[in-house]
C-alpha cells in the first residue's frame, strides 16, 4: 500500500478542490501526511537540522472554510527555529515576521502526485535576499550552489513565481551550467518572487510504499536541506549587511 492513493491527488484537482464532498478526503491525506511527520522528525532532529515543527502552521488545513475556499494543495512544513526568526526580526526590524516569512523544506500532495521542495515564498524577503546576497557574492558561492544542484540529478526543478503565477520554470540540472544560473538570478528579485526547489514522485511510485516512503522522502528532504542550510537567514551565515536593500538588477559574476 502506498501512502497517498490516486482519489487523494484527486481530491485536490481543480474539479474538486472547491467541492465540501471531497473534505474527508483531504483530510485522510493531511493526515498521513502527520503519520509521514511522526516517522521522520526524530531522524531530523536526532541529524541537528535546523528545520523545526510548528503545530500551528506545519500541516496545511485540510478543509475548506471561508478563509479557505479552495483545497488544492497539502503540505508538511518545517522551519528555522523560532529564536532565529526573533533574532532576525531584532537585527533587521520591519513588520512582524510569521511563519510564512521564512524559507521552508516540505512534503506535500497535489492533483499532480508528492513533491519534496525547498520553497523562499515571496514574503520571506530576508531568507531571499540572504540568498541572492550570498550566491552572487563571487565564484566560490556559485560553485557551491551548482554542486547542491547537480546532486538533485533531473529531478530537481525550479520555478520562479509571482503572485501565483510562473514566470521561470526549469531543470535545476541546467543550473549547473554558470551561464544558465547567472540568467536565472538576473530574473530573480527577493520580495517580489517566490523561489522554489522541488522533486516530484507519481502517488503509484513504488518508492512511495508505506514501508520505505519514510526513509525516501527524508533522504530528498536532505538533499534539498542543503540548500536551507546554504541561503536561509542565521547568524552564522549573515549575507544581509552588504547592502541588503541595493536592487539585484544587472547578472551575477
Amino acid at each position: 500500500m502506498n501512502l497517498f492513493t490516486i482519489a487523494d491527488a484527486a481530491a485536490l484537482s481543480q474539479a474538486h478542490a472547491a467541492d465540501p464532498a471531497f473534505d474527508v478526503a483531504r483530510l485522510q491525506a493531511r493526515n498521513q501526511l502527520a503519520w509521514l511527520h511522526e516517522r521522520i522528525y526524530g531522524e531530523m532532529r536526532a541529524r541537528r537540522w535546523d528545520a523545526h515543527f510548528r503545530p500551528e502552521w506545519s500541516l496545511s488545513a485540510a478543509q475548506r472554510s471561508e478563509n479557505n475556499p479552495r483545497v488544492d494543495v497539502l503540505r508538511l512544513r518545517y522551519t528555522k527555529a523560532e529564536y532565529v526568526v526573533h533574532l532576525m526580526q531584532k537585527q533587521f526590524g520591519g513588520p512582524a515576521l510569521t511563519w510564512n516569512d521564512c524559507a521552508w523544506l516540505g512534503v506535500g500532495l497535489d492533483a499532480q502526485g508528492v513533491f519534496v521542495e525547498w520553497h523562499i515564498p515571496a514574503s520571506a524577503k530576508f531568507d531571499a535576499q540572504n540568498f541572492y546576497n550570498k550566491v552572487t557574492q563571487g565564484a566560490p558561492e556559485k560553485r557551491t550552489l551548482r554542486q547542491i544542484l547537480a546532486e538533485l540529478s533531473g529531478e530537481g526543478v525550479l520555478t520562479l513565481s509571482e503572485q501565483g503565477h510562473s514566470v521561470l520554470r526549469g531543470r535545476c540540472a541546467r543550473l549547473v551550467d554558470l551561464n544558465v544560473l547567472n540568467d536565472t538570478l538576473a530574473k530573480f528579485t527577493p520580495g517580489r518572487h517566490a523561489w522554489n526547489i522541488a522533486t516530484r514522485l507519481a502517488v503509484t511510485d513504488a518508492r512511495l510504499n508505506v514501508n520505505v516512503a519514510p526513509d525516501e522522502l527524508l533522504y530528498r528532504l536532505a538533499q534539498l536541506y542543503a540548500l536551507q542550510q546554504f541561503a536561509a537567514w542565521a547568524p552564522r551565515n549573515n549575507f544581509l549587511e552588504r547592502a541588503r536593500d541595493e536592487s539585484n538588477s544587472g547578472t551575477a559574476t
